[in-house]
């Protein structure tokens, strides 16, 4: 999905999936960690070169780049990871979702608060409703959420590896709740809850 939105926080900044974010995104995909915790399968450059040309251009998935923040200009900013929402369905139709999805991909930079502050925002963004994820107001200069936006935070989904502790505890400090266990694939299913008071601790 395009947008030319751009998220700034205070540790993160995500900013429009672009082909200059290929080449590092390959290289992650050669880690088994990380390929297992995000339930991929090795790819090759080409292969990764077609995927971000479709979070770009597919209408029912919108993905950003996570950039650790700092004082200078956003281009020399590390890239640490991305950000997900891939719909399913229409918004207002009775099984509509938007399943999110995360990923600190850089060492350094996990468990420091920056996967909790990018969700914030993403969903923030997405939504419209900044009261649901405890998310400081978006800047002036981030443009409303374009068509199909806003959606609903009920319809919310995530499904993690059961054995991916952190991420489990990210999403429950956001207000989501077990909504189903393991699968085949052992993933749980989790969905968010206006039922469930937001945390504000950011260490994962």
């Amino acid at each position: 999905m395009i947008t030319e939105a751009v998220l700034r926080g205070q540790k993160v900044v995500l900013v429009p999936s672009t082909s200059d974010h290929v080449e590092k995104y390959h290289q992650w995909m050669t880690d088994p960690k990380l390929l297992k915790d995000t339930g991929t399968n090795p790819l090759t450059l080409e292969e990764v070169y077609d995927m971000e040309k479709g979070w770009r251009e597919d209408a029912d998935k919108l993905t950003f780049i996570i950039l650790a923040n700092g004082e200078s200009e956003i281009a020399p900013l590390p890239m640490v990871g991305d950000a997900n929402l891939f719909l399913k369905g229409k918004p207002g139709d009775e099984d509509f979702e938007a399943e999110v999805g995360i990923m600190i991909a850089e060492e350094a930079y996990q468990r420091r608060g920056f996967a909790q502050e990018a969700l914030r925002l993403m969903l923030t963004y997405t939504t419209g409703s900044p009261t649901s994820f405890s998310c400081p107001p978006l800047p002036a200069t981030v443009p409303k959420p374009p068509s199909p936006f806003p959606i609903l935070p009920e319809s919310l989904v995530v499904r993690i590896a059961q054995d991916n502790v952190s991420s489990i505890k990210v999403f429950e400090r956001l207000g989501f709740i077990e909504t189903r266990g393991a699968n085949a694939f052992g993933e749980k299913e989790m969905r968010f809850s206006k039922k469930v008071p937001v945390s504000t601790p950011m260490s994962s």
